[in-house]
């Protein structure tokens, strides 16, 4: 009894830290984020801003407020490889300034990846801001039907799948699809309404199903993330940015992969560095060098630290390309790549400039650094 009532007045005098305290809670997880699936069309659709072919299924409207002088509402449907939207605006004065801004973003597609932004008005599509990064080879693809009525415009709009932003090459194909109207009425006086907030939808995102990655038949390796249109075919990335996989329209040479991977680059010889014409594994297979990036050395006598030219080598048979190695070509820390060899054992070894050489194994089907012949 005496060890129970000097435990008790223990216990009183202790301070409330050296009590035991239940466990916290756990915190809450975050509720997943709601999805609706994007409907397919059961027919054609006629970009000549008329609403008949394209049914209400799936509708899209900014929150509504007192304040605007304008709103909108949206229909999104998808055919065969096209995504397909048409957007009826009502406006008190509907004038040349006013435009409809749609931005298209995949959030699972890899961190890399980043959104198209396309822009229409009343007579028609007009150009992306530079600022949206979005290819003048996208910009080109999407087509719009117009039709003006007094204080109502419809745009009908087409996004064919090479001119959407990098979309996920194997994760559900969740989509963030933005419209913003800005209403400019007069000078000084502009106001927006959107369907978004701080680059999200409000509310639920959208999806397409599987079947509209199905209908575009690739087949990329299991490494890659996100895949991207492109002029000459299709690109596939990994975790990083630089393209782990191409799939060309045609059989893929030397120039064409270069036009695809990095358009406008700069050719080795005009970056002072040195690489073989040719280079082959030891089965024969060719492989093609590319350069990316910006020239570090681009002023005499300096170099700039905030830029560097990377090789990619690429493994190509027929249409498609496999990289093999990304690697530095010329850095201020390493200098320019100033010889290459493969010999026929397929060790592959870089030397720069500043004196380092960078020696790799050839495995299975890409390059694997090695410590050995390092200085």
């Amino acid at each position: 009894m005496r060890s129970l009532v000097a435990s008790a007045v223990l216990a009183a005098l202790l301070p409330l830290s050296a009590v035991a305290q239940p466990p916290a809670p756990a915190p809450a997880e975050p509720k997943p984020r709601p999805i609706r699936a994007i409907p397919a069309l059961a027919r054609e659709v006629k970009l000549d801003g008329k609403l008949k072919d394209f049914p209400a299924t799936l509708t899209l409207k900014p929150p509504a407020s007192l304040d605007a002088s304008a709103s909108f509402t949206a229909r999104v449907g998808w055919r065969k490889d096209t995504l397909f939207l048409a957007v009826e605006t009502t406006d008190d004065q509907l004038l040349s300034g006013d435009l409809l801004t749609l931005t298209l973003f995949f959030p699972d597609a890899g961190v890399a990846a980043t959104g198209n932004t396309f822009r229409f008005a009343f007579d028609g599509k007009r150009a992306s801001p530079p600022e949206s990064n979005t290819s003048a080879y996208a910009q080109k693809l999407v087509e719009a039907g117009v039709e003006r009525k007094d204080n109502t415009l419809v745009l009908e709009v087409a996004v064919p799948a090479r001119a959407l932003p990098r979309f996920p090459a194997v994760d559900p194909l969740v989509l963030d699809l933005c419209l913003t109207y800005e209403d400019v009425d007069g000078e000084g006086t502009r106001s927006t309404v959107s369907n978004c907030k701080d680059g999200g939808m409000i509310g639920e995102a959208l999806r397409l199903p599987d079947e509209f990655r199905k209908g575009l038949k690739l087949k990329p390796p299991e490494s890659v993330v996100g895949l991207e249109g492109n002029a000459g075919g299709w690109l596939g990335y990994g975790i990083l940015s630089y393209p782990s996989w191409v799939e060309g329209d045609a059989a893929l040479t030397a120039d064409s992969l270069e036009q695809m991977v990095a358009p406008g680059g700069i050719s080795a010889e005009q970056a002072g560095l040195h690489v073989p014409e040719e280079l082959s594994l030891p089965n024969g297979k060719p492989l093609v060098v590319v350069l990316s990036g910006e020239n570090p050395y681009s002023a005499k006598g300096t170099c700039d630290a905030d830029k560097e030219l990377r090789f990619g080598f690429y493994l190509v048979k027929g249409k498609t390309a496999q990289r093999a190695l990304e690697w530095p070509a010329a850095t201020c820390a390493l200098g320019r790549a100033n010889s290459m060899v493969l010999d026929e054992e397929g060790t592959l070894r870089i030397g720069y400039s500043n004196g380092p050489t960078i020696n790799f194994a050839w495995s299975v089907d890409h390059f694997e650094r090695t410590e050995l012949g390092l200085r």
